[in-house]
């Protein structure tokens, strides 16, 4: 990974890829972190581990505090200040924020509000006994099934449904119901991002992966933006494959 910690805008402030951004805001414990200190600018780290602890404990699942302090202390925290987003001073275990400002405020906010969005979906969907099932949509000839035959050779818990254009996608779900849907992005008609408005109106809980080799600042800010469950860059190898196939169980196991 590129070190972007000396990297900054004009602002001083970080200047963090798409990419980076939608790493960082992937797990939802760093966007807990993130939005505290946005509001509060410093705390302790027993605070934060309460905050955490709080938000993750629920009617029927007891957290486990000391797997969330080592989670925060080992690996949450080292990658915030690897980013240059926080400080973590260590003798006096005080964590401040540093670079929670401009875009990366907005996009922070963006996630929260989506993460909150999506909290009430329950990890019942997906569990059907064919397994799990994922609409596909691209319109490059010859991709879709490629993809999805590698996704189902190498995860033999998803079922995958292809469809070559967005109206074709749309006439597919009236017809079938699904646990998740990957979509290109620059696609003829409407676009991939047009048609999650579209998914969103009708399933606010749906997991919704946006999957292109077009890849920008404007593009990932405008699908968080529009209810995006997660963003994977394609690539020139089988590994984006094997990170999109990571991507969907990620997406349709979230609680």
């Amino acid at each position: 990974m590129e070190d972007t910690s000396s990297d900054s805008d004009t602002h001083g402030y970080p200047n963090l890829s798409s990419d980076e951004l939608f790493h960082i805001l992937s797990a939802a414990n760093r966007r807990t972190v993130l939005f505290h200190l946005r509001q509060h600018r410093a705390a302790t780290l027993d605070e934060l581990l309460d905050v955490l602890t709080e938000v993750g404990t629920d009617d029927t699942d007891k957290v486990d505090r000391e797997r969330v302090h080592s989670s925060l202390l080992h690996s949450h925290l080292p990658k915030l200040e690897d980013y240059g987003l926080v400080t973590h001073n260590q003798n006096e275990q005080i964590v401040e924020s540093t670079s929670l400002h401009g875009n990366i405020g907005e996009w922070l906010d963006l996630a929260v509000r989506n993460q909150i969005q999506f909290e009430n979906a329950t990890d019942t969907r997906g569990r059907s006994d064919e397994g799990i099932q994922v609409l596909l949509v691209d319109d490059e000839p010859g991709l879709p099934e490629t993809i999805g035959a590698y996704i189902e050779r190498e995860a033999d818990d998803i079922a995958v449904t292809t469809a070559m254009s967005t109206p074709e996608a749309v006439t597919t779900l009236e017809k079938k119901s699904f646990d998740c849907i990957v979509s290109d992005y620059q696609m003829p008609a409407i676009s991939g991002l047009d048609f999650l408005k579209v998914v969103r109106q009708e399933d606010a809980d749906i997991p919704f992966i946006v999957f292109t080799a077009k890849g920008s600042e404007t593009i990932a800010s405008q699908a968080i933006a529009t209810g995006v469950t997660d963003y994977v860059q394609k690539g020139p190898d089988t590994k984006q494959f094997d990170e999109l196939i990571d991507r969907i169980h990620n997406a349709v196991n979230k609680t």
